[in-house]
């Protein structure tokens, strides 16, 4: 999950701003991304928080900033109840900021508990997380709802209304999975322990309209999926705890409404982590590779 938007978006939102109420400038923090799946070695990433002034006179690119805030030396170890193991630093620049701290000794197991620690000079933070069950989708409908334009249904049965639930998808040659708009929810709407839930394409660049005729303006579908003979996609789709609903819950909102006037991005968000920002979860999590050439309905 930690594509270059998400990076940046963290470090905006860990800025310590003094706004128009005059609030009380933040000291440097350590940032925590970490997560542990079913099946799945932990990844953690950890940066420091980058704090600005209303008087800073700063001109430093975004790409100075997150170099000079990425922590190369840092300490990740973590705790599964037996053994405590350190996961191990490297570059990866799969993700953003391009290095990662991880570890073959652990694969996560539903429904044990990890307790995080990362370490760095005068920065301590820890947190915890348990994986819950693994999430599944009975089935997947896609539907061509206009040309080239697939809209794909995931079908769950099982859910509890207190459930919480995480949704993304990549290209099948991409690396890393990017958050669904919409994309995380909870069983409160399900019927009967039954749910239906919409998939949206992560791809906001398809947003838009279409202006066909002079006197006439047709929106088009919003984050739909393109229909492809040759490029496939994959959804995954996780069950988290509430700690974890509410940090992406209040990320996709604040991501979603970028730009848009009076609506300030310059807020932290929720987080599990002691003694820092950002969050450390669990996910059972299931992936489904689909190729879109025709309405059809994938059965699991």
């Amino acid at each position: 999950m930690a594509s270059f938007k998400h990076a940046i978006l963290l470090i905006l939102l860990s800025m310590a701003i003094v706004a128009c109420q005059k609030e009380e400038l933040q000291q440097p923090s350590i940032i925590v991304e970490g997560w542990i799946e079913e099946g799945k070695a932990p990844i953690v990433l950890i940066h420091k928080s980058y704090v600005i002034d209303e008087d800073s006179k700063s001109r430093a690119s975004l790409q100075s900033i997150i170099g000079g805030q990425m922590i190369v030396f840092g300490r990740v170890a973590i705790f599964d109840g037996a053994d405590s193991i350190i996961l191990t630093g490297r570059i990866d620049t799969s993700y953003m900021p391009p290095y990662i701290y991880t570890t073959t000794q652990i694969e996560g197991i539903a429904g044990k508990t990890y307790s995080l620690h990362a370490h760095y000079q005068g920065y301590d933070a820890t947190a915890q997380t348990t994986i819950p069950s693994v999430a599944r989708f009975d089935s997947i409908r896609a539907q061509e709802i206009a040309p080239g334009q697939m809209r794909l249904t995931g079908y769950m049965h099982g859910v509890k209304k207190d459930n919480y639930y995480m949704l993304m998808a990549k290209k099948l040659e991409a690396h890393q999975y990017r958050l669904c708009p919409l994309g995380v929810f909870s069983g409160a709407a399900a019927n009967d322990g039954k749910m239906a839930v919409t998939i949206y394409c992560p791809d906001f660049s398809r947003i838009g309209i279409d202006i066909q005729k002079k006197d006439s303006v047709r929106p088009t579908t919003v984050m739909t999926f393109p229909k492809s003979e040759e490029q496939g996609y994959s959804i995954k789709l996780a069950q988290i705890d509430l700690e974890s609903y509410l940090y992406w819950d209040q990320y996709a909102a604040q991501s979603m409404t970028q730009g848009v006037l009076f609506m300030s991005v310059y807020k932290n968000l929720p987080s599990n982590i002691q003694n820092g920002l950002g969050i450390w979860y669990g996910m059972g999590s299931s992936e489904y590779h689909l190729r879109l050439t025709q309405s059809k309905t994938f059965i699991f």
